[in-house]
């Protein structure tokens, strides 16, 4: 008899503790989620992109991704926190529901639902709790396309995708922290649809020269007098959601354009670059 109490009490101390465990692993879309992508507002060259945890900024509804100039894509998201404030000085309370950010779980599948990859993008950042029925929002960065799952489907550089081609790839982002008080918390999945294309991202407007010296260049080019400048407004991550003036980029090789080897240095000197 003793022995079965003894067994009970075991049991029921694993219960509780199940409970216990179970109650420090949250997974409530409601307490933290992540409500939209940033609109990266492109900025003056040497600028940085400034967000805030403004819930009526501007959103992005899909991004694209220039895989000539970049193989990852970054985004900014608006988080948001609905647990209640328990600090109560008058109770010798401390606040609680404070959630430190310390990552993204992503998952990146093609247009079909196949996965390509599956990684960790660690990230910080502090949404405080609500006030009121007013969640509290931060802006939170992270990797959400991976050079693995752009290679997978484009190829190093250009690859698989023919000039003037997309292809669509989904991530699905979660959020995941704890709360001041210890609790693990996880986000909702967010879907978000990206499109990867080969050089759609570079605007070569009024620059291109047909030829130089009699020597035939190939289309486009970033050669020639160009009506971009640098002074315009550029994208928060070259490669990204925006054209980028060639002018603007004129390092890289791409942005310049292509043209043969053996070019006579008076026509190099027209964009300052060389191969």
């Amino acid at each position: 008899m003793k022995r079965v109490v003894q067994h009970g009490l075991a049991g029921l101390a694993l219960i509780s503790g199940g409970l216990a465990f179970t109650a420090a692993c949250q997974h409530n879309d409601s307490s933290l989620f992540v409500q939209n992508v940033l609109y990266p507002t492109p900025v003056a060259s040497g600028q940085s992109c400034i967000f805030t945890n403004n819930p009526d900024q501007s959103v992005l509804s899909s991004g694209a991704l220039d895989v000539t100039l970049t193989q990852e894509y970054v985004a900014e998201f608006l988080v948001g926190n609905q647990l209640v404030a328990q600090e109560n000085s008058q109770n010798l309370m401390t606040e609680t529901s404070t959630i430190n950010i310390e990552g993204a779980i992503v998952t990146v599948t093609d247009a079909a639902g196949n996965q390509l990859d599956y990684f960790k993008s660690l990230t910080s950042g502090t949404v405080y709790p609500s006030t009121g029925s007013t969640p509290g929002y931060a802006a939170l960065s992270a990797t959400i396309i991976s050079q693995k799952a752009t290679n997978l489907v484009a190829g190093t550089g250009n690859g698989n995708l023919p000039s003037g081609s997309t292809i669509t790839v989904v991530s699905y982002v979660k959020f995941y922290g704890h709360t001041l008080g210890g609790t693990y918390i996880e986000s909702n999945n967010f879907e978000f649809p990206v499109d990867l294309c080969a050089g759609c991202l570079i605007n070569y407007s009024g620059s291109s020269l047909s030829e130089c010296n009699g020597i035939a260049l190939k289309q486009p080019n970033c050669l020639g007098p160009s009506s971009t400048s640098t002074s315009l407004p550029v994208p928060c991550a070259i490669g990204q959601d925006f054209s980028i003036p060639c002018s603007a980029c004129s390092g890289s090789a791409v942005c310049r354009g292509e043209y043969p080897d053996g070019l006579p240095q008076a026509c190099l000197s027209l964009d300052g670059g060389t191969d």
